[in-house]
C-alpha cells in the first residue's frame, strides 16, 4: 500500500513537473546571455519595488508577481510561489509544455511575440497607462487620412508598401525595426537581416522594437533610436530631387539642442514629456507614449523634462507664435511656387531651361523639407529660416528669367539675302 501510495506520488510530482513551470536558472543553461541581461533588470526586480510592499498588495501582485500575474491572465501552469516577473511571464508554454522544449527545444517552442498586448497585460491602466496612449488607432476619434501613429498597421495605411522591399519593412514594422536597429547607423538599415514583407508578422511598431524585453531598456539610447527611422536618408538639393520624408533627425542633428548653445535635449525629453503617477491623490499617469508634442505639459513645474527650469508655462505661446509665422512663410511660398511653375513653362525649349528647371526643383526641395519635418521650425529654427530663404530665392530667380529674344535662324537669313538679291537684280533690269 505504501508503495502504491509511493508511486502515485512520485507520478503526481512528475505529472505536475510536466504541466509546470521553469525557474529562470533552468532557462540559463541554453540562454546565459539572456539570462545575464534579465538578472539585472526592473523585471527581475519587481518584487522589490516600492521597498518590497508589492508582495502584500493584492493589486500589486497582479504584475509584480510571477504567479500572481498567471492567475490574472488565466493561465494554468501557475505555483503558488513568490518570483518575479520571470522568462515564463513572457514565454508562454507550447501545448505540450516547456518540458518538451526542454527535450525537443526546436520543436517545441515557448511563445514569442513581438505584440503590445504582451506588455499591456501590465503596463496599463491609471498606474501607468502605456498601453491605451499607444494604442491610439483603436480610438475613435483616430484618421487614418490625417494622422500617424506607432500603434497604426502599416499593411492597411499604406498597402503599397507591401509590394516594395525591405527597406521599407525596417521602420514600418516591428519585425524589421529589430535587426535595423542593431546596426546604430542613422542611415544603416541592415537590410541582410531584415525579412521581406510577406514574412511580417507585427506591421506596427510596438514595445519592443524600442525597448529590447530582456533588460526593459532602450534598444539605442538617445535621439539615434528615433533617428534610425525619422530620417530623411541624407536626400539633399540635387537638382532633380524634389521630395523628403520625415527628416527630422537632419533637421535636430544640426541644431542647437545637439550643439554647446543649449543643453541636450533628445526625442523623448519633448515628444514624451510626463507627469509622475501620485500615490497620494492616484492622479492619472502620463508616461508620453502618444509620442505627442505638448507644449503645455512641457513647460509645466509638473513635467518630468526640465525645461521649467529655464522656461515657465508662457513659453508655450512663445513655441506657437513662432510656429505660426513659419507656416505663414510656407504658405506665402506656394504663391510664389505658382508663379515660378508659369515661368517655368514659359520657358521651356529655351536654353536657359535645364538649368531653371535644377533651380525649380531644388526650391521644391527645400520647402517640402520644412514641410516634412513637421515641427514648423521648433526643431531647428535656423535651419528652417535658411531652407525658406533658399527656396523664396529659386523661385524668384525662375520668376525672373526674362524669355529669349528668338534669334533669326540660318534659313531666315538666306531668305532676307535672297530678297535683297532679287530686288537688286529687278532694279538692274529697269
Amino acid at each position: 500500500m505504501i508503495k502504491i501510495v509511493v508511486t502515485l506520488t512520485l507520478l503526481l510530482f512528475l505529472s505536475a513537473g510536466m504541466a509546470g513551470a521553469w525557474q529562470p536558472e533552468t532557462c540559463k543553461d541554453c540562454h546565459l546571455e539572456k539570462y545575464e541581461i534579465w538578472n539585472s533588470s526592473a523585471h527581475a526586480e519587481s518584487l522589490n519595488a516600492a521597498g518590497g510592499s508589492v508582495v502584500d498588495i493584492e493589486r500589486c501582485t497582479e504584475c509584480h508577481v510571477e504567479s500572481s500575474i498567471k492567475e490574472t491572465w488565466g493561465r494554468e501552469d501557475v505555483e503558488n510561489t513568490i518570483e518575479p516577473i520571470t522568462c515564463e511571464v513572457c514565454h508562454l508554454p507550447p501545448d505540450e509544455g516547456y518540458d518538451a522544449h526542454l527535450d525537443t527545444p526546436s520543436a517545441h517552442i515557448p511563445e514569442v511575440t513581438l505584440s503590445a498586448e504582451m506588455c499591456g497585460n501590465c503596463h496599463r491602466d491609471s498606474h501607468h497607462p502605456i498601453i491605451e496612449e499607444w494604442d491610439e488607432y483603436d480610438t475613435e476619434s483616430f484618421d487614418m487620412e490625417s494622422m500617424a501613429s506607432h500603434s497604426e498597421p502599416t499593411d492597411m495605411a499604406e498597402p503599397f508598401i507591401l509590394d516594395r522591399d525591405n527597406s521599407c519593412v525596417s521602420c514600418k514594422s516591428t519585425d524589421g525595426a529589430i535587426p535595423s536597429l542593431e546596426n546604430e547607423s542613422i542611415y544603416g538599415l541592415n537590410l541582410n537581416d531584415v525579412p521581406q514583407p510577406e514574412d511580417v508578422e507585427e506591421w506596427r511598431v510596438t514595445c519592443v522594437a524600442c525597448h529590447e524585453p530582456h533588460s526593459a531598456e532602450y534598444r539605442i539610447e538617445g535621439a539615434l533610436l528615433c533617428g534610425n527611422c525619422h530620417n530623411g536618408m541624407g536626400a539633399t538639393a540635387d537638382g532633380m530631387t524634389t521630395e523628403i520624408h520625415h527628416p527630422n533627425w537632419e533637421m535636430y542633428n544640426d541644431s542647437i539642442y545637439n550643439t554647446d548653445n543649449h543643453p541636450e535635449i533628445r526625442c523623448s525629453d519633448c515628444h514624451m514629456a510626463s507627469r509622475e503617477y501620485n500615490d497620494t491623490t492616484h492622479e492619472t499617469a502620463v508616461t508620453g507614449h502618444t509620442f505627442d508634442y505638448e507644449p503645455e505639459l512641457l513647460f509645466s513645474l509638473e513635467s518630468s523634462g526640465e525645461c521649467y527650469d529655464c522656461h515657465d508655462e508662457e513659453f508655450a505661446k512663445v513655441i506657437e507664435t513662432k510656429q505660426d509665422l513659419i507656416a505663414e512663410r510656407i504658405e506665402e511660398l506656394k504663391t510664389v511656387q505658382s508663379n515660378a511653375s508659369v515661368a517655368l513653362e514659359n520657358l521651356n525649349g529655351t536654353a536657359s531651361y535645364e538649368t531653371k528647371l535644377e533651380d525649380y526643383n531644388n526650391a521644391v526641395f527645400y520647402m517640402h523639407f520644412v514641410e516634412e519635418d513637421g515641427s514648423l521650425g521648433i526643431h531647428n529654427m535656423e535651419k528652417t529660416n535658411e531652407y525658406l530663404d533658399k527656396s523664396d530665392k529659386l523661385f524668384n530667380s525662375v520668376t525672373e528669367t526674362e524669355e529669349p529674344v528668338e534669334q533669326p535662324g540660318f534659313e531666315a537669313i538666306v531668305a532676307v539675302f535672297g530678297l535683297m538679291f532679287m530686288f537688286w537684280i529687278a532694279r538692274k533690269r529697269d
